[in-house]
């Protein structure tokens, strides 16, 4: 590979985002130490959508390393210990892209 390629490509940055969700439903119950009723609302993520509808995760940084990207991920996403098994954690269905990925344009 020439210099100026290897260059190049150390330039590309790394964006942390998430695809679209659908609101599937909403349901009121439960009780909170406010005294208020809480409302819980199910959403379908949508992980096939074109990537150019996925969001930039709001106040992230474009990463300069994919390895820090990812490893913001794995900090949010863990593993729930209590309650119902699965995984937790608002950047669990984040990827990184990187910020010259030509899925990203507009059609």
């Amino acid at each position: 590979m020439k210099p100026r390629h290897a260059a190049a490509l150390a330039l590309v940055g790394w964006y942390l985002m998430t695809p679209p969700t659908q609101l599937v439903k909403c349901e009121r119950g439960g009780w909170n130490p406010g005294l208020f009723d809480s409302l819980t609302c199910i959403n379908r993520v949508e992980s096939q959508a074109p990537l150019r509808e996925w969001k930039r995760v709001p106040d992230s940084q474009e990463f300069e390393y994919k390895t820090d990207c990812e490893r913001a991920i794995s900090n949010d996403c863990h593993w729930e210990a209590d309650g119902v098994p699965g995984f937790v954690g608002e950047l669990c269905n984040a990827e990184c892209i990187a910020a010259d990925d030509p899925r990203l344009k507009e059609k």
